[in-house]
């Protein structure tokens, strides 16, 4: 068995005899407190659909243990497959719990305020790797401290940018153009958010090198807004001479009154938004062309519409749809901390915490015999002998008599097998490594035994993939591949499958109400949707054709055609025109399908969902017979 899964079982043995146990299923005992960690943390889950007491609860986690019994009595819990799993789960687990709280807060509220505005910015780099030799490093420093003097000397920072080893910011005199938090590396981004507008500050280390950073512009913060647009193509490769006059046109329509999303149906050249009024997905900064973001975000209400924007793409008529307020720093909590996670600015939490672990773990440093061992690495002799002092002690609960760490323990690491010396600055590095390893593994053997909420979390996950991977076998996969039973359960239970009444037809739409009273006229005459369609457009296209397969009546349907087909009422043929949202429509039927019961391959879905909970309610009873409950207390 692998360590972490000893560490959970030790600290299970640790507290479960000083817990008050619940209930017994075979020999696997629940404790009261366990229970009340995930009925807190699961009864508002489906609250607001299916609510459950506790008492409910405690029936649906009865059967979840009996799944768990059944997995371990299985051996299941032993499979490296499961081992190996669980433990790439734990060690994500384990990474909120390894910082410092108060630090990860102070992020946070930094990246919150941050948040607030966007900067732009212009750099000169000169590369240099994050583990560059010591004397690669320096020749970096030397170059960039070179540029910087000349930049003291007078030349203007835009003509030295060429020197710089960023070549796409380099043939923009180094501008990088807009960002927000966590659009750059911590260093940088703190470097611009930090320095007055106009100011040169550097040289500041990335892991890309050494910069020097010009603070260009600060703003408030466009976030994020939703647009829509009408386009006109004109690109280099497909010139328009006329598109800048047809975009006018459009506009001039617009002003006199015509609706945006009428104007983008029949005008727009953009095909996949046409049909949507002219929308576009929400986006923020830095996602569509600079042009189109300006005029997007220069508008000042819901519903306004810019004057005609060239782009690279042709000319558009950009509206805003709505903008998204910036959240408030509650709201902001959570995405801003996983972010965090992710983020270099992450180590400081980390760094806090271990000096922090140093501290309660007694950590003590013996400095001299550590000195006479990098003395010894950087000679290339004696370092057997140096190694054999003692280096550091400390002391905690896995070890109350104290441990001592002598530099034998970590000569592989501080000297690679093909190093005859080692220089100062590597040993220093790789000792930190070293330790920082040590101190972290002590917190993990401690966590699950000095934090319970951690150790409850650890078992959930544990247990939530045993009965994910036996439920899977017994339940999800038996049900789709059992092709008889699920036939027996179909027709055993056909009355739970029906269609109700449905119409095929199709949706036409145009501003143009003249075509659609002719083409509702020729509807119900019971002329064909095809040949309207060649009648009404055929110069044009002025009406739309849309068709509409098999629309439940009276349905929500998924989009705004489907719910107008659902419409129908009556035995009627023809509705319309009418108008919705600035365009008109006219809704001809073509079919209409009488209730009854639908064909498997037509709910196979919903068969297969239902099969399934008929198999697990089969399987509960067999497990319950297994597994017979035992109630040990109840307060």
């Amino acid at each position: 068995m692998k360590k972490v899964l000893f560490l959970l079982a030790v600290a299970a043995a640790a507290f479960g005899a000083a817990a008050q146990d619940l209930f017994r299923v075979g020999t696997k005992t629940v404790t009261r407190p366990e229970f009340n960690y995930v009925y807190g943390k699961n009864k508002e889950v489906g609250a607001n659909i299916d609510p459950k007491t506790e008492e409910e609860y405690l029936q649906l986690y009865v059967q979840f243990k009996r799944k768990v019994a059944f997995a371990e009595s299985l051996g299941r819990d032993t499979m490296p497959s499961f081992v190996a799993e669980y433990n790439g789960y734990y060690k994500q687990l384990l990474k909120p719990y390894l910082t410092d709280k108060s630090v990860d807060a102070r992020l946070v509220d930094e990246a919150y305020e941050r948040m607030q505005f966007d900067v732009r910015a212009s750099h000169i780099m000169v590369d240099c790797a994050e583990d560059a030799l010591p004397g690669d490093t320096l020749k970096a420093y030397k170059q960039i401290m070179a540029i910087k003097d000349r930049l003291n000397r007078g030349e203007t920072f835009e003509n030295l940018a060429a020197l710089s080893t960023d070549t796409y910011s380099a043939s923009r005199g180094g501008d990088l153009g807009w960002f927000t938090v966590f659009g750059m590396v911590y260093p940088f981004e703190t470097a611009v958010y930090t320095a007055p507008e106009g100011q040169v500050v550097g040289p500041i280390r990335t892991q890309f090198g050494y910069h020097l950073i010009k603070k260009t512009a600060q703003r408030p913060a466009r976030n994020t807004m939703t647009a829509a647009h009408i386009l006109v193509l004109d690109t280099e490769s497909d010139p328009n001479p006329n598109a800048e006059k047809q975009v006018r046109e459009v506009y001039a329509k617009l002003q006199a009154g015509e609706p945006f999303a009428a104007a983008a149906l029949k005008y727009s050249e953009d095909p996949t938004t046409s049909k949507q009024a002219g929308r576009l997905a929400p986006f923020g900064i830095n996602q569509m062309l600079p042009e189109f973001e300006d005029a997007a975000f220069g508008l000042a209400d819901d519903g306004a519409y810019s004057q005609p924007v060239k782009t690279k793409l042709g000319w558009h008529i950009v509206q805003r749809v709505n903008r998204t307020p910036l959240p408030s720093r509650a709201e902001a909590e959570r995405q801003l901390s996983q972010k965090i996670r992710r983020d270099e600015r992450s180590n400081a939490s980390e760094r806090a915490y271990i000096e922090r672990l140093k501290r309660d773990y007694q950590f003590v440093a013996e400095a001299r015999n550590w000195d006479r061992l990098q003395s010894a690495l950087e000679k290339g002799k004696g370092v057997e002998k140096a190694a054999k002092a003692t280096l550091f002690t400390y002391r905690t609960a896995v070890h109350p008599e104290g441990r001592v760490l002598r530099g034998t323990e970590a000569l592989a690491l501080l000297r690679k097998p093909q190093e005859d010396k080692v220089d100062r600055a590597t040993s220093a590095k790789r000792l930190n490594e070293w330790i920082k390893g040590i101190v972290l593994e002590e917190a993990e053997r401690l966590l699950p035994v000095e934090n319970s909420e951690f150790r409850y979390l650890a078992q959930e996950y544990r247990e939530g993939i045993l009965v994910f991977e036996l439920t899977r076998e017994y339940v999800w996969d038996k049900a789709a591949t059992d092709t008889v039973g699920l036939k027996a359960f179909y027709e055993a239970n056909v009355a739970n499958y029906q269609w109700p009444e449905r119409v095929t037809g199709s949706v036409l739409s145009s501003s143009n109400v003249a075509a659609l009273k002719k083409a509702a006229d020729l509807g119900r005459q019971n002329v064909p949707i095809s040949k309207i369609d060649k009648v009404i457009n055929a110069k044009d296209e002025v009406v739309n054709f849309t068709e509409m397969d098999k629309i439940v009546l009276g349905s929500e349907g998924k989009n705004a055609l489907q719910r107008m087909m659902a419409q129908f009422t009556g035995k009627d043929r023809v509705k319309g025109p009418f108008e919705s949202g600035g365009t008109h429509y006219v809704l001809i039927a073509a079919e209409r399908l009488p209730a009854g019961p639908k064909a498997l391959n037509e709910c196979r879905g919903q068969v297969i969902a239902d099969y399934q909970k008929h198999l697990e309610a089969l399987w509960m009873k067999e497990l319950e017979a297994k597994f017979p409950l035992q109630m040990l207390g109840t307060n």
